[in-house]
Protein backbone atom coordinates (compact mmCIF):
# COMPACT_ATOMS: atom_id res chain seq x y z
CA UNK A 1 0.00 0.00 0.00
CA UNK A 2 2.99 2.26 0.73
CA UNK A 3 4.66 1.54 -2.72
CA UNK A 4 1.35 2.83 -4.25
CA UNK A 5 0.90 5.94 -2.31
CA UNK A 6 4.57 6.47 -3.42
CA UNK A 7 3.17 6.58 -6.83
CA UNK A 8 -0.04 8.89 -6.19
CA UNK A 9 0.93 12.37 -7.12
CA UNK A 10 0.73 15.07 -4.29
CA UNK A 11 -2.04 15.88 -4.81
CA UNK A 12 -4.02 12.56 -4.51
CA UNK A 13 -2.03 12.22 -1.24
CA UNK A 14 -3.79 14.34 0.81
CA UNK A 15 -6.86 12.41 0.04
CA UNK A 16 -9.20 10.44 3.03
CA UNK A 17 -7.80 7.58 4.24
CA UNK A 18 -11.18 6.02 2.65
CA UNK A 19 -10.94 7.50 -0.62
CA UNK A 20 -7.35 5.97 -0.69
CA UNK A 21 -8.44 2.32 -0.31
CA UNK A 22 -10.97 2.12 -2.82
CA UNK A 23 -8.99 4.01 -5.65
CA UNK A 24 -6.48 1.70 -4.60
CA UNK A 25 -8.96 -1.40 -5.29
CA UNK A 26 -9.42 -0.24 -8.29
CA UNK A 27 -5.88 0.43 -9.32
CA UNK A 28 -4.43 -3.20 -8.22
CA UNK A 29 -5.96 -5.36 -10.95
CA UNK A 30 -4.04 -3.69 -13.46
CA UNK A 31 -1.13 -4.24 -11.70
CA UNK A 32 -1.52 -8.19 -12.06
CA UNK A 33 0.28 -9.64 -15.10
CA UNK A 34 -1.75 -10.49 -18.03
CA UNK A 35 -3.26 -14.48 -18.22
CA UNK A 36 -1.73 -16.61 -20.24
CA UNK A 37 -3.46 -17.02 -24.16
CA UNK A 38 -6.06 -20.09 -23.95
CA UNK A 39 -5.71 -23.32 -25.78
CA UNK A 40 -6.82 -23.12 -29.08
CA UNK A 41 -9.73 -25.18 -30.07
CA UNK A 42 -9.20 -29.11 -30.98
CA UNK A 43 -9.87 -30.05 -34.86
CA UNK A 44 -14.00 -31.45 -35.20
CA UNK A 45 -14.53 -34.98 -35.15
CA UNK A 46 -15.79 -36.38 -38.23
CA UNK A 47 -16.91 -40.43 -39.50
CA UNK A 48 -15.98 -40.43 -43.34
CA UNK A 49 -15.90 -43.47 -45.75
CA UNK A 50 -14.56 -44.03 -49.37
CA UNK A 51 -16.33 -43.27 -52.00
CA UNK A 52 -16.55 -46.66 -53.92
CA UNK A 53 -16.68 -47.58 -57.86
CA UNK A 54 -19.44 -50.52 -58.55
CA UNK A 55 -22.21 -51.89 -61.10
CA UNK A 56 -25.53 -50.09 -60.27
CA UNK A 57 -28.34 -50.55 -62.11
CA UNK A 58 -30.08 -47.83 -64.20
CA UNK A 59 -33.56 -47.77 -62.90
CA UNK A 60 -36.81 -46.29 -64.84
CA UNK A 61 -39.84 -45.49 -62.63
CA UNK A 62 -43.40 -44.33 -64.45
CA UNK A 63 -46.66 -43.54 -63.40
CA UNK A 64 -49.10 -45.81 -64.86
CA UNK A 65 -52.82 -46.40 -65.67
CA UNK A 66 -54.41 -50.11 -64.68
CA UNK A 67 -56.81 -51.37 -67.35
CA UNK A 68 -58.30 -54.52 -68.67
CA UNK A 69 -56.07 -56.66 -71.43
CA UNK A 70 -59.27 -56.72 -72.90
CA UNK A 71 -62.23 -54.73 -72.49
CA UNK A 72 -65.57 -55.84 -73.83
CA UNK A 73 -68.84 -53.77 -73.91
CA UNK A 74 -71.96 -56.21 -73.81
CA UNK A 75 -74.57 -54.89 -76.08
CA UNK A 76 -77.94 -56.02 -76.93
CA UNK A 77 -78.52 -57.01 -80.67
CA UNK A 78 -82.59 -57.08 -80.33
CA UNK A 79 -84.88 -54.58 -78.80
CA UNK A 80 -86.96 -55.51 -75.90
CA UNK A 81 -87.67 -55.47 -72.39
CA UNK A 82 -85.11 -56.65 -69.88
CA UNK A 83 -86.13 -59.44 -67.66
CA UNK A 84 -83.43 -60.40 -65.88
CA UNK A 85 -80.09 -59.12 -64.62
CA UNK A 86 -78.44 -62.38 -63.91
CA UNK A 87 -75.03 -61.62 -62.35
CA UNK A 88 -73.88 -59.72 -59.23
CA UNK A 89 -71.77 -56.46 -60.41
CA UNK A 90 -68.23 -56.58 -59.96
CA UNK A 91 -68.24 -60.23 -59.82
CA UNK A 92 -65.73 -62.63 -62.14
CA UNK A 93 -67.64 -64.57 -65.05
CA UNK A 94 -66.37 -66.99 -67.34
CA UNK A 95 -66.88 -66.90 -71.28
CA UNK A 96 -70.34 -67.75 -72.14
CA UNK A 97 -71.44 -66.99 -68.50
CA UNK A 98 -75.42 -65.55 -68.64
CA UNK A 99 -75.53 -61.86 -68.19
CA UNK A 100 -78.51 -60.71 -69.03
CA UNK A 101 -82.40 -61.77 -70.44
CA UNK A 102 -84.61 -60.12 -72.39
CA UNK A 103 -88.14 -61.09 -73.06
CA UNK A 104 -88.52 -63.57 -75.59
CA UNK A 105 -91.89 -63.91 -76.37
CA UNK A 106 -91.67 -61.81 -79.42
CA UNK A 107 -89.05 -63.43 -80.68
CA UNK A 108 -90.77 -66.79 -80.10
CA UNK A 109 -93.23 -65.85 -81.78
CA UNK A 110 -91.60 -64.35 -84.91
CA UNK A 111 -89.86 -67.63 -85.30
CA UNK A 112 -93.00 -69.78 -85.22
CA UNK A 113 -94.04 -67.35 -88.24
CA UNK A 114 -90.89 -67.46 -89.89
CA UNK A 115 -91.02 -71.73 -89.84
CA UNK A 116 -94.63 -71.47 -91.34
CA UNK A 117 -93.70 -69.12 -93.74
CA UNK A 118 -90.65 -71.42 -94.75
CA UNK A 119 -93.15 -74.77 -95.18
CA UNK A 120 -95.73 -72.69 -97.39
CA UNK A 121 -92.78 -71.45 -99.58
CA UNK A 122 -91.50 -75.44 -99.67
CA UNK A 123 -95.20 -76.25 -100.78
CA UNK A 124 -95.27 -73.66 -103.57
CA UNK A 125 -91.90 -75.07 -104.54
CA UNK A 126 -93.21 -78.70 -104.86
CA UNK A 127 -96.26 -77.72 -106.78
CA UNK A 128 -93.88 -75.78 -109.21
CA UNK A 129 -91.56 -78.50 -109.46
CA UNK A 130 -94.60 -80.72 -110.01
CA UNK A 131 -96.04 -78.36 -112.92
CA UNK A 132 -93.14 -78.49 -114.76
CA UNK A 133 -92.89 -82.07 -114.82
CA UNK A 134 -95.97 -82.53 -116.01
CA UNK A 135 -95.48 -79.53 -119.15
CA UNK A 136 -92.20 -81.59 -120.30
CA UNK A 137 -94.57 -84.65 -121.17
CA UNK A 138 -97.41 -82.44 -122.35
CA UNK A 139 -94.99 -80.18 -124.36
CA UNK A 140 -93.98 -83.98 -126.31
CA UNK A 141 -96.98 -84.46 -127.83
CA UNK A 142 -97.66 -80.51 -128.39
CA UNK A 143 -100.61 -80.41 -125.77
CA UNK A 144 -98.90 -77.18 -124.85
CA UNK A 145 -96.48 -74.45 -126.18
CA UNK A 146 -92.80 -74.42 -125.15
CA UNK A 147 -93.67 -70.80 -123.79
CA UNK A 148 -95.71 -72.51 -121.47
CA UNK A 149 -93.48 -75.04 -120.00
CA UNK A 150 -90.40 -71.89 -120.08
CA UNK A 151 -93.04 -70.10 -117.31
CA UNK A 152 -93.54 -73.18 -115.90
CA UNK A 153 -89.46 -73.70 -114.92
CA UNK A 154 -89.80 -69.54 -114.17
CA UNK A 155 -92.09 -70.09 -111.75
CA UNK A 156 -90.16 -73.22 -109.93
CA UNK A 157 -87.12 -71.34 -110.02
CA UNK A 158 -89.15 -68.64 -108.00
CA UNK A 159 -90.33 -70.79 -105.67
CA UNK A 160 -87.12 -72.37 -104.79
CA UNK A 161 -85.34 -69.08 -104.16
CA UNK A 162 -88.81 -68.21 -101.98
CA UNK A 163 -87.97 -71.15 -99.90
CA UNK A 164 -83.90 -70.16 -99.62
CA UNK A 165 -85.39 -66.98 -98.23
CA UNK A 166 -88.12 -68.12 -96.26
CA UNK A 167 -85.17 -70.37 -94.12
CA UNK A 168 -83.09 -67.48 -93.94
CA UNK A 169 -85.86 -65.98 -92.33
CA UNK A 170 -85.76 -68.65 -89.56
CA UNK A 171 -81.96 -68.33 -89.17
CA UNK A 172 -82.41 -65.10 -88.70
CA UNK A 173 -85.73 -65.48 -86.03
CA UNK A 174 -83.21 -68.15 -84.49
CA UNK A 175 -80.79 -66.15 -84.05
CA UNK A 176 -83.20 -62.72 -82.83
CA UNK A 177 -84.57 -65.49 -80.28
CA UNK A 178 -80.82 -66.36 -79.01
CA UNK A 179 -79.95 -62.90 -78.66
CA UNK A 180 -81.92 -63.05 -76.14
CA UNK A 181 -79.80 -64.41 -73.74
CA UNK A 182 -76.84 -62.20 -73.53
CA UNK A 183 -73.75 -64.19 -72.33
CA UNK A 184 -70.31 -62.44 -71.92
CA UNK A 185 -67.69 -62.94 -74.82
CA UNK A 186 -64.63 -63.06 -72.08
CA UNK A 187 -63.48 -64.28 -68.87
CA UNK A 188 -62.95 -61.50 -67.39
CA UNK A 189 -64.86 -58.76 -64.38
CA UNK A 190 -67.94 -57.77 -65.21
CA UNK A 191 -69.04 -54.07 -64.08
CA UNK A 192 -71.97 -52.61 -62.98
CA UNK A 193 -75.15 -53.08 -65.31
CA UNK A 194 -76.73 -49.99 -66.68
CA UNK A 195 -80.20 -51.20 -67.26
CA UNK A 196 -82.21 -52.84 -64.65
CA UNK A 197 -85.46 -55.40 -65.01
CA UNK A 198 -88.04 -54.02 -67.43
CA UNK A 199 -85.97 -51.58 -68.92
CA UNK A 200 -86.52 -51.09 -72.63
CA UNK A 201 -82.99 -52.26 -74.18
CA UNK A 202 -81.55 -51.89 -78.08
CA UNK A 203 -78.62 -51.82 -80.15
CA UNK A 204 -78.97 -48.22 -80.39
CA UNK A 205 -78.53 -47.54 -76.44
CA UNK A 206 -75.92 -44.77 -75.89
CA UNK A 207 -74.49 -47.27 -73.35
CA UNK A 208 -73.89 -50.42 -73.04
CA UNK A 209 -75.33 -52.98 -70.81
CA UNK A 210 -72.23 -53.57 -69.01
CA UNK A 211 -68.31 -53.78 -69.37
CA UNK A 212 -66.68 -57.16 -69.13
CA UNK A 213 -63.15 -56.60 -68.52
CA UNK A 214 -60.12 -59.24 -68.79
CA UNK A 215 -57.85 -58.60 -65.70
CA UNK A 216 -55.18 -61.41 -65.92
CA UNK A 217 -53.67 -60.47 -67.29
CA UNK A 218 -53.86 -56.84 -66.74
CA UNK A 219 -52.70 -53.63 -68.87
CA UNK A 220 -50.81 -51.10 -67.64
CA UNK A 221 -50.56 -47.86 -69.88
CA UNK A 222 -47.23 -45.79 -68.83
CA UNK A 223 -45.14 -42.86 -70.82
CA UNK A 224 -41.30 -43.24 -71.19
CA UNK A 225 -38.92 -40.76 -72.28
CA UNK A 226 -36.94 -40.67 -75.64
CA UNK A 227 -33.95 -41.36 -73.31
CA UNK A 228 -35.29 -43.56 -71.37
CA UNK A 229 -36.35 -45.75 -74.51
CA UNK A 230 -32.95 -45.88 -75.58
CA UNK A 231 -31.12 -46.67 -72.55
CA UNK A 232 -33.30 -49.88 -72.80
CA UNK A 233 -33.09 -50.48 -76.19
CA UNK A 234 -29.13 -50.09 -76.41
CA UNK A 235 -29.14 -52.58 -72.85
CA UNK A 236 -30.70 -54.86 -75.84
CA UNK A 237 -27.74 -54.18 -77.79
CA UNK A 238 -25.08 -55.06 -75.67
CA UNK A 239 -26.39 -58.52 -73.85
CA UNK A 240 -26.91 -59.61 -77.47
CA UNK A 241 -30.90 -59.37 -76.77
CA UNK A 242 -32.82 -60.82 -79.81
CA UNK A 243 -33.98 -57.52 -81.58
CA UNK A 244 -37.31 -56.87 -80.56
CA UNK A 245 -40.23 -54.19 -81.24
CA UNK A 246 -40.48 -53.36 -77.16
CA UNK A 247 -37.55 -53.58 -74.99
CA UNK A 248 -36.81 -57.05 -73.23
CA UNK A 249 -37.03 -55.71 -69.42
CA UNK A 250 -38.74 -57.44 -66.97
CA UNK A 251 -41.37 -54.61 -65.02
CA UNK A 252 -42.12 -54.50 -61.39
CA UNK A 253 -45.17 -52.56 -59.89
CA UNK A 254 -45.49 -50.98 -56.74
CA UNK A 255 -49.23 -50.24 -55.92
CA UNK A 256 -50.84 -47.39 -53.81
CA UNK A 257 -49.93 -48.79 -50.48
CA UNK A 258 -46.05 -48.86 -51.74
CA UNK A 259 -45.85 -52.88 -51.92
CA UNK A 260 -44.58 -54.17 -54.74
CA UNK A 261 -46.98 -56.44 -57.16
CA UNK A 262 -44.88 -60.03 -56.49
CA UNK A 263 -45.38 -61.26 -60.20
CA UNK A 264 -43.05 -59.38 -63.07
CA UNK A 265 -44.79 -58.29 -65.99
CA UNK A 266 -43.55 -57.49 -69.97
CA UNK A 267 -43.94 -54.70 -71.95
CA UNK A 268 -46.72 -55.70 -75.00
CA UNK A 269 -46.64 -52.50 -76.91
CA UNK A 270 -44.84 -48.99 -77.71
CA UNK A 271 -46.45 -46.55 -79.72
CA UNK A 272 -44.90 -46.05 -83.12
CA UNK A 273 -43.72 -41.74 -82.74
CA UNK A 274 -43.21 -39.63 -79.29
CA UNK A 275 -45.62 -37.25 -78.51
CA UNK A 276 -44.53 -33.83 -79.55
CA UNK A 277 -46.12 -32.50 -76.61
CA UNK A 278 -44.10 -34.43 -73.86
CA UNK A 279 -42.01 -35.63 -75.62
CA UNK A 280 -42.46 -39.43 -74.50
CA UNK A 281 -43.75 -42.73 -76.24
CA UNK A 282 -47.02 -44.32 -74.79
CA UNK A 283 -46.40 -48.30 -73.76
CA UNK A 284 -48.71 -51.10 -72.46
CA UNK A 285 -47.40 -53.25 -70.72
CA UNK A 286 -49.19 -57.53 -69.23
CA UNK A 287 -48.83 -58.31 -65.11
CA UNK A 288 -49.85 -61.81 -64.23
CA UNK A 289 -52.96 -60.83 -61.88
CA UNK A 290 -54.13 -63.97 -59.79
CA UNK A 291 -57.29 -63.54 -57.49
CA UNK A 292 -57.63 -60.56 -59.60
CA UNK A 293 -56.37 -58.18 -57.26
CA UNK A 294 -55.68 -55.49 -59.18
CA UNK A 295 -58.44 -53.74 -61.16
CA UNK A 296 -59.19 -51.23 -63.74
CA UNK A 297 -58.63 -47.53 -63.20
CA UNK A 298 -55.95 -47.81 -60.26
CA UNK A 299 -52.67 -46.06 -60.52
CA UNK A 300 -49.40 -48.12 -59.81
CA UNK A 301 -45.58 -47.15 -60.67
CA UNK A 302 -43.79 -49.27 -62.70
CA UNK A 303 -40.24 -49.80 -62.60
CA UNK A 304 -37.97 -51.15 -64.78
CA UNK A 305 -33.70 -52.18 -65.01
CA UNK A 306 -32.95 -49.71 -68.13
CA UNK A 307 -29.42 -50.09 -67.82
CA UNK A 308 -26.17 -51.05 -65.66
CA UNK A 309 -23.31 -48.54 -65.18
CA UNK A 310 -20.09 -48.27 -63.54
CA UNK A 311 -20.85 -45.25 -60.79
CA UNK A 312 -18.98 -43.23 -58.07
CA UNK A 313 -21.14 -44.12 -54.70
CA UNK A 314 -21.62 -42.45 -51.41
CA UNK A 315 -23.73 -42.98 -48.19
CA UNK A 316 -26.86 -41.25 -48.60
CA UNK A 317 -26.17 -38.85 -45.66
CA UNK A 318 -22.85 -37.84 -46.81
CA UNK A 319 -24.61 -35.57 -49.66
CA UNK A 320 -26.60 -32.24 -48.12
CA UNK A 321 -29.13 -30.06 -50.22
CA UNK A 322 -28.38 -26.57 -50.10
CA UNK A 323 -31.28 -24.21 -52.15
CA UNK A 324 -31.75 -26.90 -54.42
CA UNK A 325 -27.78 -27.75 -55.27
CA UNK A 326 -26.15 -30.74 -53.64
CA UNK A 327 -23.05 -30.53 -51.89
CA UNK A 328 -20.33 -33.06 -49.89
CA UNK A 329 -17.38 -32.83 -47.88
CA UNK A 330 -14.11 -34.29 -48.62
CA UNK A 331 -11.13 -34.76 -46.30
CA UNK A 332 -7.82 -33.95 -48.25
CA UNK A 333 -4.98 -33.84 -46.01
CA UNK A 334 -6.29 -33.30 -42.60
CA UNK A 335 -8.45 -30.62 -43.79
CA UNK A 336 -11.96 -30.39 -45.02
CA UNK A 337 -13.27 -28.99 -48.55
CA UNK A 338 -16.74 -29.11 -49.74
CA UNK A 339 -17.58 -28.89 -53.07
CA UNK A 340 -20.63 -29.29 -55.40
CA UNK A 341 -21.61 -32.45 -56.79
CA UNK A 342 -23.96 -33.65 -58.96
CA UNK A 343 -25.91 -36.76 -57.93
CA UNK A 344 -27.76 -39.41 -59.35
CA UNK A 345 -30.55 -41.89 -58.84
CA UNK A 346 -30.45 -43.50 -55.20
CA UNK A 347 -29.47 -47.00 -55.00
CA UNK A 348 -30.93 -48.44 -51.68
CA UNK A 349 -28.87 -46.34 -48.62
CA UNK A 350 -26.72 -44.83 -51.07
CA UNK A 351 -26.48 -42.23 -53.90
CA UNK A 352 -24.84 -42.24 -57.67
CA UNK A 353 -22.87 -39.37 -57.91
CA UNK A 354 -22.53 -38.33 -61.67
CA UNK A 355 -19.86 -35.69 -61.29
CA UNK A 356 -17.87 -33.64 -58.60
CA UNK A 357 -16.03 -36.83 -57.18
CA UNK A 358 -13.89 -39.33 -57.59
CA UNK A 359 -14.09 -43.37 -56.48
CA UNK A 360 -11.16 -43.33 -53.66
CA UNK A 361 -11.49 -39.82 -52.06
CA UNK A 362 -12.25 -39.55 -48.73
CA UNK A 363 -15.78 -38.29 -47.46
CA UNK A 364 -17.66 -36.70 -44.66
CA UNK A 365 -20.46 -39.05 -43.55
CA UNK A 366 -21.38 -37.44 -39.97
CA UNK A 367 -20.26 -34.17 -39.04
CA UNK A 368 -20.39 -31.92 -42.15
CA UNK A 369 -22.14 -28.96 -40.05
CA UNK A 370 -19.09 -28.50 -38.15
CA UNK A 371 -16.33 -27.92 -41.10
CA UNK A 372 -15.80 -25.07 -43.37
CA UNK A 373 -13.58 -25.40 -46.62
CA UNK A 374 -9.94 -25.55 -45.17
CA UNK A 375 -10.31 -26.12 -41.88
CA UNK A 376 -8.60 -28.92 -40.17
CA UNK A 377 -10.63 -31.96 -39.32
CA UNK A 378 -10.01 -35.43 -36.66
CA UNK A 379 -11.53 -38.10 -38.97
CA UNK A 380 -12.44 -41.71 -37.79
CA UNK A 381 -13.33 -43.87 -40.02
CA UNK A 382 -17.22 -44.03 -40.15
CA UNK A 383 -19.36 -47.69 -39.60
CA UNK A 384 -22.66 -48.39 -41.48
CA UNK A 385 -25.62 -48.80 -39.25
CA UNK A 386 -26.81 -53.04 -38.10
CA UNK A 387 -27.86 -54.57 -41.08
CA UNK A 388 -26.31 -52.57 -43.89
CA UNK A 389 -22.78 -53.57 -45.60
CA UNK A 390 -20.13 -51.25 -46.88
CA UNK A 391 -20.07 -50.73 -50.63
CA UNK A 392 -17.07 -52.16 -51.70
CA UNK A 393 -15.56 -50.91 -55.09
CA UNK A 394 -15.48 -52.94 -58.31
CA UNK A 395 -12.83 -55.46 -58.20
CA UNK A 396 -11.71 -55.52 -54.62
Amino acid sequence: MDALLSRLPPLLRKLPPVALAVLAGGLLPACKKPAADAPAAAPPLVLVTEATQRKVNVVGSWTGTLDGSANVEVRTRVTGYLTEVAYVDGAAVKKGDLLFKIDPRPFVAALSQAKASHLEAVARRTRAEQDVARYEKLVKTQAISVEELEHAVQAKESAAANVDAALANVEQAELNLSFTSITSEVDGIAGFSNPGVGDLVGPSDPKPLTTVSTVDPIKVTFQISEQGYLLAKRHQEEHKLAPTPVPQASLTLELADRSTHPHPGKWISISREVDSQTGTFSTTAHFPNPGNLLRPGQFARVGAVLATNDAVVIPQRAVSEVQGTFQVAVVTDGKAEVRPVKVGQRDGSDWVIESGLKAGETVIVEGTQKVRSGVPVQAQPWTPPAGRQPTKPEGK
